[in-house]
């Protein structure tokens, strides 16, 4: 698989979604000296840096290894990310894949737990409690320590416990195991690309990277589904990616090299600051709070609908017929994992591509795109919802509309809280979003969702397991709207948010600007 996307990579590099890091290089080059009001050390700076790795010493003379270096590492870290969201949703896709009972729960997972819909609920929450629960102290760690061995040892803490998930009966206490390995992760990889690539380039590899979500998202609904289905043993759906797992571990140790924090931004002089330091001055910071708790309303939707959609359109499938087995003809789970993952390259690529784009004409391209694409998800998503119990292939179209709009923020969302953070503080304020986000967002949602769908439905009949969750889920999209007003009310902020940044920097900041950066 490695393999697979280093190619895919340089697909990408040669068809201009991803340029070669010589065209960032470049490109961040002309850009620092053609703004001297955003000089804030120039190409010389970043070319020469005699206490830090240079990103480039002479642009005639960048050698074709430190290029492809860069492009290594890039590859390297989407091929984890897929299969970090592979593992993540690996467990719905099979959950899905079995016959569906008269309260919609598969018959293989109710048997081997004795769950209802919120104790399902509470499988997914239980993983994600974990992994933003340890994100703070990698966090933490990522801005002192190196980062390469921290993602390492997360890995194989997170390989081994997931291949023990699949034998070991207690699933749900190993799946908190799987959340504390993929913390490590999730927490250091972007602040290692915003360390190597700057302005649009570094958007572009961001958008890159968050490909993985929806396309690891999608195989793992699929996947989970298929294998479950073609072995009837929905364990054997835990053991691919841990192998998988190993060959990236191989290459991070062989093939990665840390950057110096904040090269690409000429701010490798820049110190760390105490842990408390750091959290408080990320508390002041009113665009980062308002990009978090609107991300965290991203979570909280696809969170809620990666892990109860497909119950609930098979669920409509079966009350419209008044037949349990009737969804089993649509191959639900198999759709809905080809809906996200489609809609989710096109909205990553869509966002990436719209907040460069828009750039020319504003400087708060970013908050428009993201709270733009989630208020106009919001009807889609209520269309969704009403749709599959009249028609099945509608309710699809819906679904995938919805989601695109949703997953136009994935590499605005990095993007913005890197540029708005400075180079010591990056990977303790990503971890805090995480916190935030998967605390208020998909942490909870599924328990939320679950419980009120198991509320709602007042017996045991398919007719009442529909509407149960079909109201339980239409919270989803208040949630969309309040999210959407959270991300534009985020572009008051924004610009001065980035000068600060670029005046510590420069030096040029007073312990006061330092208090809000």
């Amino acid at each position: 698989m490695f393999i697979l996307s280093y190619a895919f990579g340089i697909s990408c590099v040669n068809s201009s979604i991803i340029y070669y890091p010589k065209h960032f290089i470049d490109l961040y080059c002309i850009r620092m000296t053609s703004d001297e009001s955003k000089d804030h050390s120039s190409c010389a700076a970043v070319q020469s840096s005699s206490d830090s790795e240079p990103l480039l010493d002479d642009p005639s003379a960048v050698s074709q290894r430190s290029r492809r270096q860069d492009c290594i590492t890039v590859v390297i870290l989407f091929s984890v990310n897929l299969l970090n969201y592979m593992d993540r949703f690996t467990i719905a896709g099979k959950i899905r894949s079995m016959a569906i009972t008269f309260a919609g729960i598969p018959n293989m997972i109710r048997d081997y737990y004795g769950i209802d819909s919120k104790l399902l609920g509470l499988l997914q929450t239980s993983f994600v409690v974990s992994y933003m629960s340890l994100s703070p102290v990698f966090g933490y760690f990522g801005d002192r320590w190196k980062r390469k061995y921290l993602i390492v040892i997360g890995l194989i803490l997170w390989s081994v416990v997931t291949l023990a998930s699949s034998f070991v009966p207690p699933n749900v206490v190993l799946r908190c195991l799987v959340g504390v390995g993929e913390a490590s992760y999730s927490t250091l990889a972007p602040t290692l690309l915003t360390d190597l690539f700057a302005e649009d380039a570094r958007t572009q590899v961001l958008g890159f990277f968050y490909f993985a979500v929806p396309v690891g998202s999608g195989l793992g609904f699929v996947m989970g589904s298929c294998i479950a289905e073609s072995l009837n043993n929905w364990a054997w759906a835990l053991r691919i990616t841990p192998a998988l797992g190993l060959l990236c571990i191989l290459a991070l140790v062989f093939f990665h090299q840390d950057p110096p924090r904040g090269r690409a931004d000429g701010a490798s002089h820049l110190h760390t600051t105490s842990w408390w330091a750091d959290i408080k001055t990320l508390f002041m910071n009113w665009c980062y709070l308002l990009v978090s708790f609107g991300f965290t309303g991203t979570c909280f939707v696809l969170g809620a609908l990666s892990w109860f959609a497909v119950d609930f359109i098979q669920a409509a499938i079966n009350a419209r017929t008044n037949n349990p087995r009737e969804a089993d003809k649509y191959n639900v789970a198999l759709f809905f994992g080809i809906c996200t993952c489609f809609a989710g390259l096109l909205g990553v690529v869509l966002g990436s591509f719209l907040g460069r784009k828009l750039r020319v004409f504003t400087s708060v391209a970013e908050p428009y795109v993201c709270g733009g694409g989630l208020l106009l998800s919001a009807p889609f998503i209520y269309a969704s919802l009403l749709s599959p119990y009249f028609n099945f292939y509608l309710c699809m179209f819906f679904v995938f509309v919805g989601q695109l709009l949703i997953c136009l923020n994935w590499a605005l969302v990095a993007d913005m809280t890197m540029s708005i953070v400075i180079p010591t503080r990056r990977a303790t304020a990503n971890a805090l979003q995480m916190v935030l986000s998967h605390s208020l967002g998909d942490a909870i949602s599924p328990l939320i969702i679950g419980t009120i769908a198991d509320a709602q439905a007042h017996s045991d009949s398919l007719e009442w397991h529909y509407l149960g969750m079909q109201r339980s889920l239409f919270l989803t999209v208040f949630v969309c709207i309040v999210a959407g007003f959270l991300l534009l009310l985020s572009s008051w902020y924004l610009v001065p948010a980035k000068e600060r940044v670029h005046f510590i920097i420069d030096g040029k900041s007073t312990s006061f600007l330092q208090s809000l950066t």
